[in-house]
């Protein structure tokens, strides 16, 4: 057999291990940089992966708490039990420092309140009625409805109540609102200045709820029913109601032209008063018979205290200026200090108590 040939087979070739030793060391030292620039570059991929990953879950969780937070915010202010729904943090301040007693007058005439946050103006102030001495609530113009009224009605009818001068003029108040108002005032022993201006949702039977609370409390000094309130059959509850009431002093009722000749009402119902010292009837349509109806007053009334009486902005004329100023010179009484007659079809005037 040939060399090298051992049972058909090539008899193995006697290589040393130093033979191979170069190229071992630079295949393997190839081999194994490669392999590990390979892992490293898997790591780092692996790596910017998860990094990238873990930056979007973490944004994505801050993002659904944020707006979980903000879902329940919303459900709590949108919550009808709940006393802050719709509570701007004007209101929220203002019910801060009543629960704090540190504020004795609110004064937020025009701001656009809404029934939730007159609920939670007036329910701070029912809560902390014992604790806080608010004098004045003037809440003029802002259209929060009966819901409102209701509400700061609660205010005045608790016993610890402070309120001396409250206004709901210019609030869409109707008769429901002027039947819990009216229930209040016949508990309350604070208000002494109540102004119903412009709500002209009132009708006489509201109206008439308001004057029979008259009859009840002893309060009131000054009652503002002005801007189309009045019509001929409210004018008449309030008439019936100043024949008897000896608390007011002032009551403005200019710009009721609807009063028509319920004015007249009014002006018999002076023959009796015995306490109103400012009369106001400006714009209210009254003629020369109406005029007629108030020189008796001054003549017959010995113990009025009236002191001024508006009726500027009316159809009267000279006849009608002619008969007061004889009214005042045959009264015994001379407290009258003032009629202003200005805007109406009169040219002059001879009295100086008489403007013209």
């Amino acid at each position: 057999m040939p060399d090298g040939v051992r049972g058909g087979y090539p008899a193995p070739i006697d290589l040393k291990p130093s033979d191979f030793s170069e190229w071992i060391a630079s295949q393997e030292c190839t081999d194994s940089l490669a392999e590990a620039l390979e892992m490293a570059n898997s790591k780092i991929l692996e790596y910017t992966k998860k990094k990238l990953d873990l930056e979007k879950a973490l944004k994505e969780r801050g993002a659904k708490k944020e707006h979980h937070e903000e879902e329940q915010v919303a459900q709590e202010e949108e919550s009808p039990e709940s006393p802050k729904k719709g509570v701007g943090q004007n209101i929220r301040s203002i019910i801060q420092q009543i629960e704090q007693g540190t504020i004795d007058g609110i004064q937020l005439n025009f701001k656009n309140i809404t029934q939730g946050e007159a609920k939670a103006l007036a329910e701070a102030m029912v809560a902390n009625a014992e604790e806080n001495t608010i004098k004045t609530l003037d809440l003029y113009g802002n259209k929060f409805a009966d819901e409102g009224v209701m509400a700061f009605s609660e205010v005045i009818a608790n016993e610890n109540s402070a309120v001396e001068k409250l206004n709901l003029g210019g609030c869409d108040m109707t008769d429901l609102g002027a039947f819990v108002l009216a229930e209040a005032l016949k508990k309350n022993e604070t208000v002494k200045e109540l102004n119903i201006n412009g709500n002209g949702g009132i009708t006489a039977r509201g109206i008439g709820a308001i004057a029979k609370a008259l009859g009840t409390n002893s309060r009131i000094t000054s009652l503002r029913v002005n801007d189309g309130v009045l019509d001929r059959d409210g004018a008449s509850h309030l008439a019936q109601a100043l024949r008897t009431n000896s608390a007011l002093k002032a009551i403005y009722l200019g710009f009721n032209q609807m009063m028509g000749k319920s004015a007249a009402d009014i002006a018999r119902a002076l023959r009796k008063n015995r306490s109103l010292e400012v009369v106001n009837l400006s714009y209210c349509d009254i003629n020369d018979d109406t005029v007629n109806e108030i020189a008796l007053a001054l003549q017959e009334n010995k113990e009025t205290a009236l002191m001024m009486i508006d009726l500027s902005g009316n159809n009267i004329t000279d006849a009608g200026a002619e008969r007061l100023v004889q009214a005042l010179n045959e009264s015994k009484n001379q407290t009258i200090l003032d009629i202003n007659l200005r805007g109406c079809s009169v040219s002059s005037c001879s009295d100086k108590r008489v403007r013209v």
